[in-house]
Parts: structure tokens; sequence; C-alpha cells
């Protein structure tokens, strides 16, 4: 964790040099790529090739803006998150790197370099409205999702969450981590009568009703503004309703990995006039404080 806080200050201190299009670009190139080196290891190949590759990539502007360099990079995350997706699972989160990786390959070729970084503003924009697009109808789908047994059923069983249930539904940890196990069990066993207790889920029921339609509300907000041309009214909301999102749901569900590239595609869509907006200057501080998701907060806080 060092390690990675210790790279997240360093992109603190280039954005305070960051002005103009050009080192705004550089900038945020350094950020997808720190990205891509803590999160692109789920097999042995990237393990292996992409700190290889990427590091280089932070390092040296030349091969950052190189053509070849990107093309390299789309095609690892294209086969390993949009290809081998249709043979086993893949994290959402993972799909969203390969598109923003494409968007950039596809500015290097296509764009002049003072068209650059206003196609990425855009297209960063987009991205993140039909993430939340998709992710709204697929909630408003679900049934489960709209009684709130889904987060009832998840805050209990999903360790990310274990830390804030436990604080809001007063479970014993212990209890919370047996729910895990026996999902896992359950997961992998091949009987299909088998079944446990799960504990805890009385405690946060209303609590998971709450939070099912707030997050309808806002993702619906974020998807609707971001999607919409910057003409009209609810366009010039969007880093408000983004950041309300961020604010409300990353201290409580740690899911680092989609965190991380939705602020870097917020700071990227936030860039005003080739400067940065107060947005940006948000996102960017959430970008460098992720790592502190590793800190057991509601487990501190439990002690008192």
């Amino acid at each position: 964790m060092k390690n990675i806080l210790r790279r997240q200050l360093k992109i603190l201190k280039t954005a305070k040099m960051a002005h103009g299009e050009e080192n705004i670009l550089t900038l945020s190139l350094q950020m997808l790529l720190i990205v891509l080196l803590i999160f692109m290891s789920d097999n042995g190949y990237l393990t292996i090739f992409m700190p290889v590759a990427i590091i280089p990539g932070i390092l040296f502007k030349s091969v950052r803006e190189n053509i070849y360099f990107w093309v390299f990079i789309s095609f690892m995350s294209c086969t390993f998150y949009l290809v081998r997706d249709l043979d086993g699972y893949v994290p959402n989160h993972k799909h969203v790197f390969a598109y923003v990786i494409l968007m950039i390959t596809i500015s290097l070729l296509f764009k002049s370099k003072t068209n650059r970084l206003t196609f990425i503003k855009k297209q960063s924009k987009y991205i993140i409205g039909l993430i939340f697009l998709f992710a709204l109808i697929g909630k408003i789908l679900a049934p489960e999702f709209l009684n709130g047994s889904f987060f009832q059923f998840t805050n209990t069983t999903d360790p990310r969450f274990f830390g804030f249930s436990s604080l809001i539904g007063h479970v014993d940890f212990s209890l919370l981590k047996d729910n895990e196990q026996n999902l896992s069990m359950l997961l992998n066993t091949n009987n299909p009568g088998e079944n446990f207790l799960l504990h805890g889920p009385d405690g946060i029921k209303m609590f998971g009703i709450i939070i099912s339609y707030w997050t309808i509300f806002i993702e619906g907000m974020i998807a609707i503004s971001f999607c919409m041309p910057s003409r009209f009214l609810i366009a010039k909301y969007r880093n408000i309703f983004l950041v309300t999102f961020i604010l409300t749901t990353y201290p409580i569900a740690t899911v680092t990995g989609f965190a991380i590239i939705l602020t870097t595609l917020g700071f990227m869509q936030s860039i005003v006039e080739n400067k940065f907006s107060w947005y940006s200057w948000f996102y960017l501080m959430v970008y460098i404080l992720l790592p502190l998701n590793h800190f057991p907060f509601t487990r501190l806080l439990t002690m008192f």
C-alpha cells in the first residue's frame, strides 16, 4: 500500500505543474497507466507482461504517446477482458478498462495532437453515462434489487461491505465471515439442495431498501446528465451527481477497481478550457486517496 500511495503522490506533484493541453493529456495517460499497472494482473500472462510494458510508458513520454504501445495494450486488454469474457467471468470494471484503453488508442490513431484531449474528454463523458445507463436498466429489471433483498444478501456475504454492515446492523464480524465461507462452499458444491443460514440480514433490512432506491435515483441522474448533450441544463450538473455518488458509495462499498477507473474518467471529462476545474481536483484527490480503502476504518470505529 505504501508503494501505491507513493505513486499516487507523484501524480499530485505532476498535477500542480500541469498547464495546457499537452501536460493535462500527459497526466491523464499517466493516471490511466498507473491504474493498469496496479489492477491489470488477473492472470500469469498479464502479471508478467504488463509491468514490462506499462512502466516505460509511465516514465517516458515517447513511449506513452507511441501508437504501437497502445495497440499492444489494447490487444492485451481486449483479449483478456472482452474476448475471454465469452468463456469465463470477468469483473465489470475490467470491461471498462478495455473500453478506455481503446478510446486512448483511437485518439492517437485518428486525432491530431490539438484534438486528442477534446476527444478523450467527450468520450470519457459518454463512457461514464453509458456505464450508469446499463447499470440502471439492470437494476430496474431485477425484482430482488427493487425489494431491497439484493443489498441484504450482498452486504452480509461480500467482504467489501462487512465493515459497514457490522457497524450499521450491529452484526458480529465473525458471523459475516461465516456467511462468506458458507456461500463459497455453496458455490462449489454439486448438491442442488444445499443451503445455509444467512446471519444478519434482518438488521439491515430497512437500510437495504433505502440504499436500493437511492442507488436507482443517483445512477439515473448520472446516466441522464452524462449522456445528454452539454446544451441541456441537466448536463451542467453532471459532476455534482457523480461527486455525490462517489461520496455516498465508496466509503461503504470499497470496490477500488471500479472506483479508480471511474475517477480517472471523471478527471478526464472535467477539464475546462485546458485547465483544472474544482471537480478535476476532487477526482484527482479521490484517485490518490483510494488506496486507503484497504484500511479497515469501520472496524477501527467499532473499537470505540
